[in-house]
């Protein structure tokens, strides 16, 4: 059963699947900011807590070189069920 995001945490994972990034793969800072529009709005607290939130569901890992995040077996299985709302 997959668990209900919060609305940032998803469209963080949406990003992934826009992006297409496959389990193993990483979605890197830079192709997040490349999408800066779609953060606008959410103060950098709001997306560090969704980040946190994702990671502790075991979606996604932190990298550091390059910086970003690590695509896990259960972000890539939550992916096939969300819908791209972008």
């Amino acid at each position: 059963m997959m668990q209900e995001l919060t609305a940032i945490a998803r469209k963080i994972m949406e990003l992934f699947r826009y992006f297409r990034i496959r389990r193993g793969e990483y979605l890197s800072v830079k192709l997040i900011r490349s999408k800066q529009y779609l953060w606008k709005d959410i103060e950098e607290e709001a997306f560090n807590h969704a980040v946190d939130e994702l990671i502790r569901l075991g979606y996604i890992e932190r990298i550091d070189n390059p910086a970003g995040w690590k695509l896990l077996d259960a972000g890539d299985d939550s992916l096939k069920q969300l819908s791209l709302d972008f």
